[in-house]
């Protein structure tokens, strides 16, 4: 085995995503399938905070399988739908995070007009000092499949 596999290996049997899915540890779930789970985030910006976590251990999620988007972004519209009927916010925030926990994952939580939350990332960042005509040549696709 090269040795990325085998850092892959250790790498998901200490993450804490990736024991939570597997029973290991203790989660405030809210749903779960075949491949993907929902959790309460126990850290929470807002009440309604939630996790989406696909099952396999993945850091990046444009590394997921197109089956496993499908199953991540279809259990976050669900969930999205269920925070916006349970707390009737402006808005349902939604990023998709793999930094700090080196697992991706989906982050939901409502907002309304005017909270730190609805701005971000600009609200907190500013604006960036850029050339859109550079940007927009580095990132131009002529065909998505």
């Amino acid at each position: 085995m090269r040795l990325s596999g085998v850092l892959s290996i250790m790498a998901e049997e200490k993450c804490v995503f990736c024991r939570i899915a597997q029973g290991e540890l203790p989660s405030w779930r809210i749903f779960e399938n075949d491949a993907v789970i929902g959790i309460l985030d126990t850290n929470p910006s807002a009440e309604g905070h939630c996790l989406i976590i696909p099952k396999r251990h993945v850091r990046a999620w444009h590394d997921l399988s197109d089956a496993e988007i499908a199953a991540v972004f279809n259990s976050a519209k669900a969930v999205a739908r269920k925070i916006k009927q349970e707390y009737s916010p402006d808005f349902v925030c939604v990023f998709i995070r793999g930094g700090r926990v080196k697992h991706t994952h989906v982050v939901l939580f409502p907002s309304n007009e005017g909270d730190k939350l609805s701005g971000f990332p600009q609200s907190v960042l500013g604006k960036a000092n850029i050339s859109f005509e550079k940007v927009q040549e580095k990132l131009k696709i002529n065909d998505v499949t």
